[in-house]
């Protein structure tokens, strides 16, 4: 298959394009040319240049293409600016499905997010029946921003009749991460920068699981429909632990009151957008922590043959690659 990955630099797009070629596939990554391209060093992909914002060159970039995954959804990282957000996101995704419907790619896979996953019950597992129920009081503007998206993709799947299938991973870890690394958790755990942690229930789960999804999804999944591509249901405090140990160093012991790490989070997002820069502590992070559940993966196991790993190694290789990259 010839395939198209958008976001081929991202964790998620980054593991697509080295399944993708593990299986023999043909692999286009699109970039913009603006970011890093580091994780794709030495891969045997061809890089085209163009931009979600830019229609003609997605257009151009879907021809003669068989499969696309999209796995550049736009992400906010800071709560401010909420109508900005949701304008730039999704102008991004109508200019995909515009390059869809002129194109004549058998199926495209849009990441979407656990976040737009509803609230299950106490003691039970969320599923892909569950709809967002955050609406009118949101979180955060990534939570928003996803489910608009997210119905944005469903209504064209339904109105003009388009091959999409949606995917949701749950929290991914692994190598070839490279975001900033104030936003990423292993770093800062290794490093002993997170003095403690919110008690919650999460999710975690192998970033190449997650990659070996989307496959999946392209071949087996239903239009229209969504999955969850997660792993393993476990603690806030057994995931740093975890992580701890794989790093051979002392995991947080505190378990800090939410309140206040929203309080923190606030005042950090607040200096970094007065000063323009990253913000040392996201409230995103601490969003994610506050709403997380478990979630169920039968009916990505049922109708893909979706499987999930272990952790450790995950973990592991996560930990060689920051330091190879000089994060920690």
């Amino acid at each position: 298959m010839k395939t198209l990955v958008i976001g081929a630099s991202g964790i998620i797009g980054n593991h697509i394009v080295r399944e993708l070629l593990a299986q023999g596939h043909q692999v286009t990554a699109l970039s913009r040319g603006q970011t890093s391209l580091a994780n794709l060093e030495g891969l045997d992909v061809q890089k085209v240049k163009a931009d979600i914002n830019d229609r003609d060159s997605l257009i151009q970039a879907f021809q003669g293409i068989d499969w696309v995954f999209h796995a550049a959804a736009y992400y906010p990282q800071n709560t401010f600016q909420k109508k900005t957000h949701i304008k730039q996101a999704l102008q991004g995704v109508r200019n995909i499905i515009a390059a869809l419907k002129n194109s004549n790619v058998k199926r495209l896979v849009y990441t979407s997010s656990l976040s737009t996953i509803g609230r299950a019950g106490p003691g039970l597992l969320a599923n892909e029946d569950l709809t967002y129920d955050l609406y009118g009081h949101d979180p955060h503007p990534y939570f928003l921003v996803k489910y608009l998206c997210e119905e944005e993709v469903k209504n064209s799947v339904h109105q003009k009749n388009l091959p999409i299938v949606i995917v949701n991973p749950t929290g991914c870890f692994g190598p070839y991460e490279l975001k900033p690394k104030q936003l990423c958790l292993i770093p800062q755990l290794v490093e002993g920068k997170i003095p403690a942690y919110i008690l919650n229930d999460i999710n975690v789960v192998a970033v190449s699981d997650v990659a070996k999804g989307h496959i999946l999804a392209a071949e087996k999944g239903r239009v229209g429909e969504r999955y969850i591509l997660g792993g393993h249901n476990m603690t806030t405090k057994t995931l740093i632990h975890d992580i701890c140990e794989a790093a051979s160093v002392k995991p947080p012991r505190i378990a800090a009151p939410l309140f206040l790490s929203l309080i923190l989070g606030y005042l950090s997002e607040s200096v970094a957008h007065l000063f323009k820069k990253l913000p040392s502590f996201p409230i995103l992070g601490i969003r994610f922590i506050q709403y997380g559940q478990h979630y169920s993966i039968d009916k990505a196991q049922r109708e893909l043959g979706y499987t999930v790993s272990p952790m450790r190694a995950s973990y592991e290789n996560a930990i060689e690659w920051y330091k190879k990259m000089g994060y920690c």
